[in-house]
């Protein structure tokens, strides 16, 4: 390269500022490229994010409701019974929707007849010995009509069964039996607590349940769903809980299992029951 060949002083600082041109402009098309890849990554996750939110919202409002509708034939809460002639039979009424409230137990009948309630926990081994001293004089004041009968199924003794909710499955087995075979109740009631586990243990098992419901009487594939399903699990604690919430039942320990109301009176003694209720009739 010769002196002639060699680029003036005007010429290199030409170049110099061309190079620096270039440079400024390859540095505003990185700028303008990584701000388009945040604003893009941005707009993407949002997009993400809310196909994810519509996702949960369509998955919650496809999923199936918690329902604590009642059984039919309970009404009150309770099943009751009336009797004539001998016969005792269960008083049949529409079921109780999820979203309402039971009626008022019937706290004294317009024929006079005694308004009799019993709030029982079938794991209840007090309960079981009630029933095995007084349930057949009760049924029989029933049978001539001096007497109706209420029984309100509650669970509050799941505590005494080892965590298998023994007492709540039993409550749920009351109810399926209300529903579906009214006319069996009493005589499923027998099985269970002549049939009532020791607290302490598991209790029974679905199907050792399953087999007292048959032992009874009652029968068929409704009956079998609601058992297996345990249909009326949101309504067992929607009950109880009314039941443990109302202080008129309630004695100086609080409430317990078995409770016995004649004509809207909470009884302090069980020993009492057959006296107060030959009372009320008089």
């Amino acid at each position: 390269m010769t002196n002639n060949d060699r680029p003036t002083k005007n010429e290199r600082r030409q170049h110099a500022r061309e190079v620096a041109r270039q440079r400024a402009d390859a540095e505003k098309r990185r700028k303008r490229r990584n701000k388009w890849f945040l604003q893009g990554g941005i707009g993407l996750g949002i997009v993400a994010i809310a196909a994810i939110i519509g996702i949960v919202v369509v998955n919650v409002n496809n999923a199936p409701a918690v329902s604590a509708a009642g059984p039919a034939n309970m009404a009150t809460g309770a099943i009751q019974f009336t009797g004539k002639g001998g016969d005792v039979t269960p008083v049949t009424t529409k079921a109780v929707p999820a979203k309402g409230s039971p009626s008022a137990v019937p706290t004294s009948n317009a024929d006079g007849a005694v308004a009799v309630t019993e709030y029982v926990d079938w794991a209840c081994p007090v309960c079981k010995q009630f029933e095995a001293t007084y349930a057949d004089q009760i049924l029989d004041k029933v049978k001539s009509g001096d007497a109706t009968l209420a029984i309100k199924p509650v669970s509050i003794l799941d505590r005494s069964y080892n965590g298998s909710r023994y007492a709540s499955r039993a409550a749920n087995a009351a109810m399926c039996v209300a529903n579906y075979a009214p006319d069996k109740f009493l005589d499923v009631q027998t099985q269970f607590f002549e049939n009532q586990p020791q607290e302490g243990t598991k209790g029974l098992t679905n199907a050792e349940i399953a087999d007292l419901v048959k032992a009874g009487g009652a029968t068929g594939s409704d009956v079998s769903e609601c058992l297996s399903n345990e249909q009326f699990k949101g309504w067992v604690t929607k009950s109880t809980n009314q039941v443990l919430a109302d202080d008129s039942l309630k004695g100086a320990q609080g409430f317990g299992t078995p409770t016995i109301v004649v004509n809207g009176k909470r009884l302090d003694s069980l020993g009492d029951v057959i006296t107060q209720i030959d009372a009320a009739a008089k």
